[in-house]
């Protein structure tokens, strides 16, 4: 009687355990936040906004990017544009559940520049190093910046910038060898942004 009653109750006890197992009693698996995009978490860009996309190991927690709450999808993905200011931005990511103390966070460091990038007659990026060759007495100097605000002097004199930041202008050519200053300006930017073309005019 002794021996059966030994063997229930280790029998009972091992429910028990499987039970309580079960349940969580173990320990709740521990919430678990990865930021997807960006891929680094110090970065540069020259646009205006920034997706933060991730994963939530639980559906059911909260998410915030910069103490703004986002959706959470059913398989605990999120997404979220923020919106840049131009020099540093810091983005902290958030995510809680019920019952934790604290909210895990990832933080990600974005800095805005201002972009230039010229294009030669040719259509191909001009090398501030090389001397663009040409038989004419003008050149066309075209490019983009990336911010259509920005204000765009060639050789000291303004043009016009189209809705997308696209520019061209005709400028003449006097000399053999002539260096031209391309500036990109901009009121929220400190520093303006300069890039040299040099133009060679042969015989």
């Amino acid at each position: 009687m002794k021996k059966l009653t030994l063997v229930f109750g280790i029998g009972l006890l091992a429910l028990t355990a499987i039970a309580f197992t079960a349940c969580g009693g173990g320990g709740a698996t521990p919430l678990r936040l990865e930021i997807t995009s960006p891929s680094g978490r110090t970065v540069t860009v020259d646009t205006p906004t920034q997706m933060i996309s991730g994963i939530v190991s639980d559906p059911a927690g909260s998410v915030t990017v910069n103490d703004v709450e986002v959706a959470v999808d059913g398989d605990g993905s999120f997404t979220h544009d923020v919106e840049l200011a131009y020099g540093s931005n810091r983005i902290v990511v958030a995510a809680s559940i019920e019952g934790r103390d604290r909210p895990l966070t990832r933080t990600i460091n974005v800095t805005r520049n201002l972009n230039l990038v010229l294009m030669s007659p040719e259509g191909v990026e001009v090398d501030p190093e090389e001397a663009i060759v040409t038989a004419e007495n003008s050149i066309v100097i075209a490019g983009r910046v990336s911010d259509p605000e920005a204000q765009i002097l060639i050789a000291g004199d303004q043009v016009e910038v189209d809705e997308e930041g696209n520019f061209s202008s005709t400028v003449s050519l006097y000399y053999t060898l002539t260096t031209l200053n391309v500036t990109a300006m901009l009121e929220a930017v400190d520093t303006p942004v300069t890039t040299l073309v040099n133009v060679h005019r042969t015989p």
